[in-house]
């Protein structure tokens, strides 16, 4: 009983001194090292708890783009949750997409990358069915002028329109004169009005058809191609949804009036007044264009048109200028017109 107080007295001196050493360790600095020490590790976490936050963020905005994707796809007409078997040419598209939107990480740049691809990799079909146009265009008025002469010369033929044995038999001779420069002409020449056309319905045509249905079948699974149509590009939301603005219609359809003015011939004298119709109705045509199909069709097909016609426009312009060689010309292939 008598060393109760004692202990309590003991215990009570171990606690103040024990208090005292901790008051100096904390005015001598220690405290500000080991709190300072602690700061980078509360930054840390601090940041990484942003990131996750940041991380939670976008992955709800992934899910409300890929909820509104799927709704778009319902729609349109598609079942975004069915299995998606596309044709091979389609499948190897998508997958190319795919592949190198994993290299660049842009959408908009992904499909302007494999458009421009699909045109370089046919680049010597591409040059000779340019040699061809270029030369169809600077042979056309050869080829009008004698088919006139021709059609001409047919109609005289046996006297028709009055002008008895003597004319026909003038008819006869321009008409076989017209045959032998206009067989001279095209087993030369080789000339079709059609001539280097075929790369553009044979080719240019059929992949652009394929491209939209690539990408409409994108369109209409989006869960199979999650990361692809969640990529925001540019002012898109997604390259498989419409452009929001119009802008990209309107590229496409300025970029299709341009190519026409600048890669148009002049028009022959005295024609110049349905060269100019015809302007006017080219361009009616392709601002029609624009309203109809701006509001349905991916921001991706735009891409994909305002590229392929760029790239026309600017090597039909290069080539006719700086690597086209014309045809050459024989003077007999001229006539007068049929004689009076």
């Amino acid at each position: 009983v008598t060393c109760g107080p004692t202990i309590v007295a003991d215990a009570t001196w171990n606690l103040l001194h024990h208090s005292m050493q901790l008051l100096r360790l904390l005015h001598g600095g220690r405290s500000h090292r080991l709190l300072a020490l602690a700061r980078p590790r509360v930054r840390a976490m601090s940041g990484s708890s942003r990131r996750d936050m940041d991380d939670q963020v976008e992955l709800k905005g992934e899910e409300e783009l890929l909820t509104r994707l799927r709704q778009v796809a319902v729609d349109a007409g598609g079942d975004p949750l069915e299995s998606y078997e596309p044709w091979l040419l389609m499948d190897s598209l998508q997958q190319c997409l795919l592949q190198l939107h994993q290299v660049t990480g842009e959408a908009s740049l992904t499909v302007v990358l494999v458009a421009l691809a699909t045109r370089l990799v046919t680049w010597p079909w591409n040059r000779r069915a340019l040699q061809r146009r270029c030369d169809a265009i600077h042979l056309m008025p050869i080829y009008q002028e004698i088919a006139k002469a021709y059609n001409d010369a047919q109609q005289r033929r046996g006297g028709k329109g009055g002008t008895g044995a003597a004319g026909a038999q003038e008819a006869e001779v321009d008409f076989q004169e017209a045959s032998a420069r206009l067989k001279d002409f095209t087993e030369e020449t080789r000339f079709f009005p059609l001539q280097g056309l075929g790369y553009q319905f044979a080719f240019v045509l059929p992949v652009g058809f394929v491209y939209f249905g690539a990408l409409y079948g994108i369109m209409l699974h989006p869960d199979s191609f999650r990361h692809f149509v969640t990529a925001r590009s540019m002012w898109l939301d997604s390259v498989v949804l419409p452009d929001p603005y119009g802008l990209l219609p309107c590229l496409s359809a300025l970029c299709l009036l341009a190519n026409a003015e600048l890669n148009t011939s002049a028009p022959k004298p005295g024609q110049e007044s349905n060269a100019e119709y015809m302007k006017l109705v080219v361009r009616g045509a392709f601002l029609t264009f624009v309203p109809w199909t701006a509001g349905s069709l991916p921001a991706a097909t735009f891409l994909y048109i305002t590229t392929n016609i760029l790239y026309t426009a600017a090597v039909t312009w290069f080539y006719g200028k700086y690597r086209w060689v014309p045809p050459k010309l024989s003077p007999k292939w001229r006539l007068e017109g049929p004689k009076k």
